[in-house]
């Protein structure tokens, strides 16, 4: 039974269950422990009152509502030479736009400053607070860290601290991603969510894919499970890769 906060959330998002009673009798729940569990999501920002139902007798109960307009997310995507990034309410929908040339080779610094005043020039038109920043990136992430690890094709950006550098500026957590992860669960929670393991290949610049198996992005130990793209090719020994080996698929 769903009885968690973010199962509750899910029901009230989805409309399968939107009045105090409703959650009660799907959750099984105490009043009291789903009026503190409510509560936190309230004062989160999630969740707001709506419409009142027809009374029937009795006080009428009041729905819940997913407040998709609470907060925006900023989410940024990186590539070795452009970049694009975006403002979008809580529920995905995109708000402003900005996109343009940048070299990943130059370094965090110059491509980082480049997407945080993308960022500001966007937030002074939406107008509203931030609660989190995405950013997607072409290499691979030290898992449960928001930081590249050993990025094959972008030179100076090992162990940058990405998190640090935008969130000191708009004050709000910062998670950062391999861009064909993001893809392959992009694809899996949008298109094909009752598949059990489904990989997408990503082909650019360089070659990567994303893993997803139970639903989970499938990292593994050092982050780079889909980095395929430097995988040695026979009969290729002297074709010379990007990251400056020879003989790698792309």
């Amino acid at each position: 039974m769903p009885t968690t906060a973010g199962e509750l959330f899910q029901l009230v998002k989805t409309g399968e269950a939107t009045t105090r009673k409703a959650l009660l009798t799907r959750s099984g729940l105490s009043r009291s422990t789903l009026t503190a569990r409510l509560d936190r999501l309230q004062t989160a920002g999630l969740l707001a009152e709506g419409d009142q139902e027809e009374s029937t007798g009795g006080r009428p109960a009041r729905h819940l509502r997913f407040d998709e307009q609470h907060a925006v997310v900023l989410a940024a995507s990186i590539d070795t030479t452009h970049a694009e990034a975006a403002v979008t309410d809580l529920a995905g929908r995109r708000l402003a736009h900005r996109g343009g040339e940048v070299r990943v080779a130059d370094g965090p610094e110059p491509v980082l400053d480049v997407i945080a005043d993308w960022f500001g020039a966007m937030l002074a038109e939406v107008r509203l607070p931030v609660c989190g920043i995405g950013v997607s990136v072409p290499g691979p992430v030290e898992p449960g860290r928001a930081r590249v690890t050993q990025p094959p094709i972008m030179p100076g950006w090992d162990g940058y601290p990405i998190d640090a550098h935008l969130g000191a500026r708009f004050a709000a957590p910062v998670l950062v991603e391999n861009d064909a992860n993001l893809m392959a669960l992009g694809e899996h929670r949008a298109r094909y969510p009752d598949s059990a393991a489904l990989v997408v290949v990503k082909v650019s610049t360089g070659i990567g894919a994303g893993i997803v198996i139970g639903g989970e992005v499938y990292r593994g130990v050092d982050g780079g499970a889909g980095d395929i793209g430097h995988v040695r090719l026979p009969g290729h020994a002297d074709a010379r890769c990007l990251c400056g080996s020879l003989g790698c698929l792309a």
